[in-house]
């Protein structure tokens, strides 16, 4: 095995390359497929992917249309069908979900040509589906050579429509660990918040555990925009907390990376709802990697990520959260956790680490190769 070819829209901001160059270190051939056009909902900009060759990543933009939305990302048929045959790589693997029309276009193009193809997908709960639609889920999941999904519940849901399936949990992307993290000096517990502000992923039950803990030094920094924000700020002022939190808005990713020496935690307060549980938890790892100590709830795959290394807590419980930011207010308090966290952002979810479980995957897959 040397030639891959990767297909997703995750891979047009290059921040979001790490695990692709670190497979070429490997000695492969990747080329990744991306839309042309693709409109970031965090940030609010669209992106125009170009071709480029940079450490061993060949980056090919496909025409696309519905850019912007993962779930009903659909590509010019054509050009997805030249790439694959132009390339004839010896795997394929898709990154959108199966539900997707652009994962049913790429498993098609890759059975045309009798290639083997691997889907990895996020979905770790159950929803309900039309017929139709569940009917084409079932097929493109029997075409496959193998799934790679993001959590255990991920991992459940795939198993229990094609049972007889190989499948491996792995991180779609992995983080980079600095060398040697730093940290700024403050008063009080420096607090971090970061994702999508909507309410799944619980923020409002992070401000009313700060209410809490109003007698203690803290102050909370809020990364990330979205539907919720007018309605969050209002409650942090209802709450009598505005002066001790900040709203940056989204972040681009060397912004972030200036980010983290100024935090002592991160924490992640998702929810867990019947049709959506955190899918990823990517930010803890990050927060990890840079020793952050995490706190996050026992919903989706939140735990998974944490290990050993953090503080879990119960889903829409402020007491039970204000009470784990008591807990790590002091610094030997935290210290500990923030190391064993750092070690094991290297082990388990460091660019290094999650290209080298997909690769050990694929050889599996095909026998060696």
């Amino acid at each position: 095995m040397r030639r891959i070819l990767i297909i997703s829209h995750v891979y047009v901001p290059p921040s979001n390359r790490g695990k692709l160059r670190a497979l070429a270190a490997r000695g492969l051939d990747v080329t990744v497929g991306v839309p042309q056009r693709w409109r970031e909902t965090v940030l609010g900009h669209t992106t125009e992917a170009a071709w480029e060759r940079q450490h061993g990543v060949e980056v090919f933009p496909i025409p696309a249309r519905r850019h912007g939305d993962p779930a009903t990302l659909k590509f010019a048929r054509r050009a997805l069908h030249a790439l694959v045959r132009d390339k004839r790589p010896d795997l394929i693997q898709i990154e959108e979900e199966v539900t997707a029309p652009a994962a049913r276009q790429a498993v098609r193009a890759a059975r045309q040509l009798a290639l083997p193809a691997v889907l990895l997908t996020h979905q770790n709960v159950p929803v309900a589906l039309p017929m139709l639609m569940r009917w084409r889920r079932t097929r493109t999941l029997r075409r496959l050579r193998g799934a790679i999904a993001g959590s255990e519940g991920a991992a459940a849901l795939v198993r229990g429509i094609v049972p007889g399936l190989k499948v491996a949990v792995i991180p779609q992307l992995g983080v980079h660990v600095p060398t040697e993290p730093h940290h700024a000096h403050h008063e009080g517990l420096a607090i971090g918040c970061v994702g999508r502000l909507v309410p799944e992923k619980g923020i409002d039950s992070l401000l009313q555990a700060l209410a809490e803990n109003r007698a203690h030094r803290w102050q909370l920094t809020v990364v990330g925009d979205g539907p919720d924000r007018e309605r969050l700020e209002r409650l942090a002022s209802d709450l009598r907390l505005a002066a001790r939190v900040r709203w940056t808005g989204a972040l681009p990713p060397d912004e972030m990376t200036k980010l983290w020496p100024e935090l002592d935690v991160v924490v992640l307060p998702a929810r867990a709802l019947p049709t959506w549980a955190e899918p990823a938890a990517h930010v803890l790892a990050e927060a990890m990697a840079h020793e952050v100590a995490v706190v996050g709830t026992s919903a989706g795959a939140t735990p998974e990520v944490i290990g050993n290394a953090g503080l879990v807590v119960p889903p829409d419980d402020p007491l039970a959260l204000s009470a784990a930011l008591r807990r790590l207010a002091a610094p030997e308090q935290r210290r500990p956790l923030a190391q064993a966290g750092r070690a094991r952002a290297m082990q388990y979810f460091s660019d290094d680490a999650v290209a080298e479980r997909t690769l050990v995957f694929w050889k599996e897959l095909l026998g060696g190769g």
